[in-house]
């Protein structure tokens, strides 16, 4: 007989069915059971070549898992930023940027090794627009929302509620928060972060013990369309303009990694203004290249000179900063969404627009057209595009506006970096002069050492390089 169920219950206040370990072990048997559903893709994740990468001058990207949720199918995706410590880890907000349909908001964690359910999900009272994760403290996480609230959240803790949030008392903005950045701790070892909104304010949220303090580190004023590139002189000529106009609305910005001092802000209007944290009453330069709302600026991670833009005027432009106008532009024929630098080439970074296609770009190949140009949805537009600076393999998310998230692996022609490109052509001229003289040359274990020895320099100084040579050439045309 078996015994009564009372009898083999654990003791009272002791629930196993709902305690701790069981969801650990639930959670790492889910786990199991989606690498077994999705081992395939984990393979070509892992170990596909694209063969044919010897044989053409363009690459491929190839489609791995598709992130969804059931509670975020009508809402589109706002934002997807990788983790800076856990190489499968990404967070993704959804939100709507079709102003005459905007509701609720979500947050949502996602990681490879479980692509059918989120590691982490929160309702949000309106729309989520930008996030970032802090580069040192990788469970904490800002958030900008389409009301003007920030909010900070650490998806380690249990309650789904922020860990700060500003209010109309504390400076929340009146427009939708477009981009959040975290900076450097100040002297007081307090977090804190930039925001931009189109209220035409960029502010400074520290994290106090109690709330979030704010600064407006500077509010845009606007400029006439003829005032573009001529410095500090293109703002507004004085304070009665700007009390009358109001201020330019804020879409986007990036601060450079090279230049702690240096800012580049994109406008609703189509100019991008550089700026300084140290003296922010007027631009230090103003590039009026685009006619559209500017939706990306990005700064080179390489080098200290080059940023790229993308704007809803369809075109993806680069720029060297010391100069007012592009030194290269490309035209993409539809509205460009979102624009991203590659982590290992100082020359590769892709671009996603409103027919759903992924563009990637490597200037060092060829700087006409995109070295890859692939649909990565068939009834959507892509919103926004991520690459992985963590992961050893390779890999891309793109968002679209049907709340679905894509990853893609790169071909080997998309990932190709100074190093690899020098090695792989020192192989190609070893094979062709053996073929040629019908076997391996006598001299050429000396020619390897010879070539191993000038190879020792950084990689990233050789990525610098390949940058200069763009910025030289681009330069020469420009004049001619």
């Amino acid at each position: 007989l078996h015994p009564p169920p009372s009898t083999i219950r654990a003791p009272s206040g002791d629930d196993i069915v709902h305690s701790e370990a069981m969801a650990h072990a639930a959670k790492i048997l889910e786990r199991m059971a989606n690498q077994n559903t999705f081992a395939d893709v984990t393979e070509d994740f892992k170990f596909w070549e694209d063969q044919s990468d010897l044989y053409r001058d363009e690459g491929t990207l190839l489609p791995l898992w598709r992130f969804q949720f059931e509670k975020t199918k009508k809402k589109h995706v706002t934002a997807v930023k990788w983790n800076p410590e856990f190489a499968d880890l990404f967070a993704v907000g959804y939100g709507s940027f079709d102003f005459m349909k905007q509701g609720s908001g979500m947050l949502c964690l996602f990681s490879l090794k479980n692509p059918s359910w989120p590691e982490f999900h929160c309702s949000l009272h309106c729309g989520v627009m930008c996030l970032d994760w802090h580069p040192q403290y990788s469970s904490v996480l800002c958030v900008g929302l389409y009301d003007g609230t920030v909010c900070v959240y650490d998806v380690r803790s249990k309650t789904q509620a922020p860990i700060y949030q500003s209010t109309v008392k504390t400076g929340k903005h009146t427009d939708p928060v477009w981009e959040v950045c975290w900076q450097e701790e100040d002297l007081a070892k307090n977090l804190n972060f930039f925001s931009i909104s189109s209220d035409g304010r960029v502010t400074l949220w520290t994290l106090a013990k109690s709330e979030l303090e704010y600064s407006d580190l500077m509010q845009l004023k606007l400029v006439t369309r003829g005032a573009g590139g001529r410095g500090g002189s293109g703002a507004a000529d004085d304070d009665d303009d700007s009390a009358l106009l109001g201020l330019a609305g804020g879409s986007c910005f990036d601060f450079s990694k090279l230049s702690e001092h240096l800012f580049l802000v994109g406008t609703e209007e189509g100019y991008i203004h550089k700026c300084s944290k140290a003296y922010n009453s007027e631009y230090l330069a103003t590039y009026s290249g685009h006619y559209m709302a500017v939706y990306t600026v990005r700064w080179n991670p390489f080098h200290s000179k080059v940023f790229a833009s993308c704007s809803a005027d369809w075109t993806a432009k680069l720029w060297d900063h010391t100069t007012s106008s592009p030194l290269l532009s490309f035209d993409l024929n539809v509205q460009v969404g979102d624009l991203a630098w590659s982590p290992w080439s100082s020359t590769t970074f892709a671009a996603c627009t409103a027919d759903g296609k992924v563009h990637v770009f490597d200037l060092n190949e060829n700087k006409n057209e995109p070295y890859c140009e692939q649909k990565a949805v068939r009834k959507a537009k892509l919103t926004k595009v991520a690459f992985n600076a963590k992961s050893s393999t390779p890999i891309i998310a793109v968002g679209d506006d049907h709340g679905c998230v894509t990853t893609m692996k790169p071909s080997p022609n998309l990932r190709w970096t100074a190093v690899t490109k020098a090695e792989a052509e020192r192989k190609a001229k070893e094979e062709a002069e053996a073929a040629a003289s019908g076997g391996p040359r006598r001299g050429a274990p000396k020619k390897v050492v010879e070539e191993g020895g000038a190879a020792k320099r950084d990689p990233r100084d050789l990525e610098i390089d390949k940058v200069e040579k763009l910025l030289e050439q681009a330069h020469k045309n420009q004049i001619e």
